[in-house]
């Protein structure tokens, strides 16, 4: 019977990676940091793109960090991983964008067939606390759905694992719950932290922000090396083959 991912575990490991690497995650802390400062250098009008910019390149980084992989300079690693990130966003702004068109579509059969009461009924159960709570849901499960285990294979064209969306979703399947629950987990603590930070000076509130991010990248790794069966502590590579040749018979 296939392992299935533990929520407890991604959690520990990723605590364990940032205590025994403590220099990499306050260089990643700084460079997240560094971006929320882009919007006063460039203006608003461009803050997405710069935004979205600006996120591949300290993801792409901060992969290349975790997996310790040389080739992030290479040209054509940092366009296909680029790429892979690209798609991966699309399919979820398409996810959404389809799920919209089918439920206008669906509004609008029932104002046809229930003319006198049916947009009355319809406005009144848009506008209700459940079926903004539902709507939040779902773009959450879109979310994990499209955009979180397709990002896998951005990941891919880093550590060289195989790349494809149908080796992501065939990795991950039956899991997409406990996924969720990890990124519940990881919006919950940025949600809390910034709540609590709210009345903070803003840099250092950007700085809080930046280092939770990091971690929650981290958060997203560990999830990564349990589908892709790396190792789920980042040892030394030498000492991973010492022991392998140890475990062997003479």
């Amino acid at each position: 019977m296939q392992e299935k991912l533990s929520i407890k575990k991604v959690y520990r490991n990723a605590y364990r990676y940032v205590a025994s690497h403590l220099f990499a995650f306050a260089f990643l802390t700084i460079f997240y940091f560094l971006g929320s400062l882009l919007p006063m250098i460039f203006g608003s009008s461009s803050f997405w793109g710069v935004s979205l910019a600006y996120n591949y390149l300290f993801f792409y980084f901060a992969a290349g960090c975790y997996y310790k992989q040389r080739i992030l300079w290479d040209r054509e690693v940092f366009t296909a991983a680029g790429l892979r990130f690209l798609l991966a966003i699309v399919l979820f702004v398409l996810s959404i964008f389809v799920s919209s068109l089918a439920i206008n579509v669906g509004i609008h059969i029932i104002g046809r067939l229930f003319p006198v009461h049916g947009p009355a009924a319809v406005s009144a159960v848009l506008e209700s606390l459940p079926w903004l709570l539902a709507k939040r849901i779902f773009i959450f499960f879109l979310f994990i759905a499209f955009f979180i285990v397709p990002s896998f294979a951005f990941v891919s064209e880093i550590t060289g694992k195989k790349r494809s969306l149908v080796a992501a979703y065939s990795k991950t399947k039956g899991d997409l719950p406990r996924i969720a629950a990890v990124v519940a987990g990881t919006f919950l603590l940025l949600w809390l932290s910034m709540l609590a930070l709210s009345f903070v000076n803003v840099f250092l509130a950007s700085l809080v922000r930046a280092a939770i991010l990091v971690f929650i990248s981290i958060l997203y790794f560990k999830m990564y090396d349990f589908f892709y069966c790396f190792p789920q502590t980042r040892r030394d590579s030498r000492t991973a083959k010492d022991e392998t040749e140890k475990a062997l018979p003479r």
